[in-house]
C-alpha cells in the first residue's frame, strides 16, 4: 500500500471536510504517523489489523478528546482493527482499498492493505458538527498568521484595529470562517499577517439561505445589525478599514450600510433617508472603509448606490466565472453562458471539494480549470465535460474576473 503523506492530504481534500485550513493539514501529515491507542486499552493493540492515524487525523482525534462523544469515536476505531471492510464499511469512489465507516456521532475514512489501516480522515456526523454550529454566537475576532503561515485566532475583540478586516459568507463555523477569510484577504492584498474577522456564525444551510433573503429584501437581521454598528465605530475610531466579503457576508455588508445609511433603521421612510438620498452624511458617512466582493450574494448594481451614498471605495474584487452565488443568487449577469455554467456546476459549491468549488476559494479562472481537470475532488461529470467541450471560454486567455461595481 502507498504510505505517501501527500496521497492522504488529497484523499482528505478529495472526501472529508477538512476541518482545519488545507495547508494546516498537509503541514501535519509530513509529520511521523501515530498508532492507535484505545481508552479501553493499556497501549496499542497487537491483535488484528494495526490502526495508525496520520497526523491530521490524530491532530483531529486529540481536539475530541473533550467531546461528550468521544466514546463514539474511540469505538469506530477500535472497531477497525477487526472489521475495517465489514459491511458497514462503505469503499469510496474509485478505490478498492479506500473506505469510509460511521456510527451515530463520526465519520472515518481510511485505507485498508499490508495488515494496517491508516486513518486519514476525522469528521463529525452532520448533526453533530450543526448543533456545535448552532452553538456559536456572532463574534469579532482578532486573527493572526502563524510563522508556518496557519491562520488563527488570537483573541476576541469588540473593534477593528487591523488595516484588513473580513465578513465571512455562510456554512462557515469559526475554524473555517478564519482560515477561509484569510486566504481571500491574501489573495486580494498579497501580503497582510493580521486581519479582523466578523463572524457570522452558521444556524445551517436553510437557516443561513434565510437570513441572506431577508437581508437582500431590507429585513435587517439581527447579525447584519451588529455588523452596521461595527463599520459605525470603526469610522467612529478613523480606523482605514480594507474589507473582503464573501458570499453571505456581501449581503450582510451591504444591507448593513444601508441600516446606517437610514439611521440605524430598516424602514427607508425613516426619517425619510430613502437609503441614504437625503441622509446628512451622504459621500462621508462611511468614508474610511472600502470594500472588495467575493463571491458576493448581494447584486451590484443596488449595492453601487449604496456604497456611493456612504462614500465606501469599491475595489476590484474576485468571482469565478461559474460561480453560481454571485451569478444566479447575486443577480450579477445577464451572460447566457455564465448563467448555463453556473447551474451546470452548481453541484461543485454545495457538495463539491473546496478546490474544485468555483465558490468557495479565491483563485484566478486558470487556477479553478486546473484544479477541475487536476485537483483534488470528484472532477467533471458528463454534463460538465460536454459543456467544458463547447465552452469558448477556455480557448482564450482569462482573467480574473474584476468584480467592480457597474
Amino acid at each position: 500500500m502507498d504510505t505517501s503523506i501527500d496521497i492522504y492530504t488529497e484523499l482528505l481534500i478529495k472526501h472529508g471536510a477538512v476541518q482545519t485550513q488545507p495547508k494546516q493539514a498537509a503541514e501535519l501529515n509530513s509529520g511521523l504517523m501515530t498508532k492507535f491507542t484505545s481508552l479501553v486499552d493499556s497501549g496499542p493493540s497487537s491483535a488484528g489489523y494495526q490502526v495508525k492515524l496520520t497526523g491530521y487525523a490524530e491532530f483531529i482525534r486529540e481536539r475530541e478528546l473533550q467531546a461528550n462523544e468521544y466514546q463514539q469515536l474511540d469505538n469506530l476505531l477500535r472497531g477497525l482493527r477487526s472489521g475495517p471492510r465489514n459491511a458497514d464499511a462503505k469503499a469510496l469512489k474509485g478505490s478498492n482499498s479506500t473506505f469510509k465507516m460511521e456510527n451515530k456521532s463520526y465519520r472515518v475514512d481510511y485505507r485498508v492493505g499490508n495488515g494496517e489501516v491508516i486513518v486519514y480522515n476525522i469528521e463529525p456526523r452532520d448533526k453533530l458538527q450543526l448543533a456545535r454550529d448552532k452553538a456559536e454566537q456572532m463574534g469579532i475576532y482578532l486573527v493572526r498568521r502563524t510563522d508556518q503561515g496557519i491562520w488563527q485566532v488570537a483573541s476576541k475583540v469588540d473593534r477593528v484595529t487591523t488595516a484588513y478586516a473580513a465578513v465571512n459568507g455562510q456554512s462557515n463555523n469559526l475554524t473555517k470562517a478564519t482560515w477561509l477569510m484569510g486566504q481571500h484577504l491574501e489573495f486580494q492584498y498579497k501580503s497582510l499577517n493580521e486581519y479582523t474577522l466578523f463572524h457570522n456564525p452558521s444556524v445551517g444551510g436553510f437557516g443561513d439561505t434565510w437570513e441572506s433573503f431577508r437581508d437582500k429584501i431590507g429585513v435587517t437581521t439581527p447579525v447584519t445589525k451588529k455588523f452596521a454598528k461595527l463599520l459605525a465605530d470603526t469610522q467612529a475610531d478613523s480606523n482605514h478599514t480594507k474589507w473582503v466579503a464573501h458570499s453571505q457576508g456581501g449581503a450582510i455588508f451591504a444591507e448593513g450600510v444601508r441600516y446606517l445609511l437610514n439611521d440605524s433603521s430598516s424602514w427607508s421612510l425613516h426619517k425619510l433617508q430613502l437609503n441614504g438620498v437625503r441622509n446628512s452624511e451622504k459621500g462621508k458617512l462611511l468614508d474610511k472603509h472600502s470594500i472588495a466582493f467575493h463571491g458576493n450574494a448581494n447584486n451590484n448594481v443596488r449595492s453601487k448606490l449604496l456604497m456611493n451614498r456612504a462614500g465606501i471605495t469599491v475595489v476590484p474584487g474576485q468571482a469565478t466565472e461559474y460561480d453560481f452565488v454571485r451569478n444566479i443568487i447575486g443577480m450579477n449577469t445577464l451572460n447566457p453562458r455564465k448563467i448555463i455554467g453556473s447551474l451546470v456546476y452548481a453541484r461543485h459549491v454545495f457538495s463539491g471539494s473546496i478546490s474544485q468549488s468555483p465558490h468557495t476559494l479565491a483563485q484566478t479562472p486558470e487556477q479553478w480549470r486546473d484544479n477541475m481537470d487536476n485537483g483534488p475532488g470528484r472532477g467533471r461529470s458528463v454534463v460538465q465535460k460536454a459543456f467544458n467541450k463547447i465552452d469558448g471560454s477556455k480557448t482564450e486567455k482569462v482573467k480574473a474576473l474584476p468584480n467592480y461595481l457597474p
